[in-house]
């Protein structure tokens, strides 16, 4: 994968995607350094201008043509909806993508991917400010949102994953609350919903006609199906590996369930 380097106008190659290492005992990078605002993970070709007309939260924007854009590469804090409670942030995370776009004449530039809808029917793209700045980059920086990777639309999520990786390092937004601290998966309670991010150490690898299950010491057990294995190196080696998961968690019976897709979500802990 070929993914853009911190800094306009250069690039560096990356090994595939596989099973990352957290560095340090905090789980970060120790010393993360700090990046101009939107200054890298660069469009590398943009084929539509938008003009914005709504914004619905951090990540979904409504476009001029009716069209509900979802931004790739990020997930923020969810707005109360029906029954459902506002998440923390999620209001900050709104104004500050609104902010953004009245800056900068309510336009975007997108870049697709090989996957253009979700099962919703949003449309997916990267977007970009008139000046060629990246609007995740912006939202990561500030701490208003996680990187999120939904395969087959992987590009940019290692240069994106660093931008994370500083802010979480600095406890900036999100990363300053508690829901976003990591959990031991040996202390989750069997009520626990929604996304979090776990570490425990891996127990045991089963495999059904569909799906491959990662057993977690505790409750928990991550679900990857048999067609996103080729995301993955063999999921033998995790074995008796401490690891860190994020993801949204789900109760079936007497076990919580995270599903996930792609390695950026499956981290190892050295040691």
């Amino acid at each position: 994968m070929l993914a853009t380097a911190f800094g306009k106008g250069a690039s560096y190659k990356v090994a595939p995607f596989s099973f990352r290492v957290l560095f340090t005992t905090t789980f970060l990078f120790a010393g993360a350094p700090q990046y101009a605002l939107g200054s890298a993970c660069e469009a590398t070709k943009t084929g539509e201008r938008a003009q914005v007309v709504y914004v619905y939260d951090g990540d979904t924007v409504k476009l001029d043509d009716g069209r509900r854009l979802r931004l790739i590469g990020i997930n923020t804090p969810e707005l109360g909806y029906r029954d459902q409670p506002t998440q923390p942030l999620a209001d900050t995370a709104r104004q500050a993508l609104l902010r953004l776009l009245e800056a900068n004449n309510h336009t975007l530039r997108l870049q697709y991917e090989k996957q253009h809808h979700d099962h919703y029917g949003r449309l997916l793209a990267h977007a970009f400010l008139e000046d060629g700045e990246n609007v995740a980059v912006q939202m990561l920086q500030q701490g208003l949102a996680t990187t999120l990777v939904v395969p087959p639309n992987i590009w940019g999520a290692d240069c994106y994953q660093q931008f994370e990786n500083a802010a979480r390092h600095d406890r900036k937004g999100l990363w300053a609350l508690p829901e976003y601290q990591p959990q031991s998966a040996l202390s989750l309670p069997p009520e626990t919903r929604g996304f979090h991010i776990v570490q425990g150490r891996v127990s045991e690898i089963r495999n059904t006609r569909y799906t491959t299950w990662v057993e977690i010491e505790g409750p928990l057990v991550v679900q990857i199906s048999r067609k996103d294995l080729t995301n993955f190196d063999p999921l033998e080696e995790l074995i008796g590996k401490q690891v860190e998961i994020r993801g949204w968690l789900t109760q079936q019976g007497d076990e919580l369930r995270v599903k996930i897709q792609h390695p950026a979500a499956l981290i190892i802990i050295p040691g």
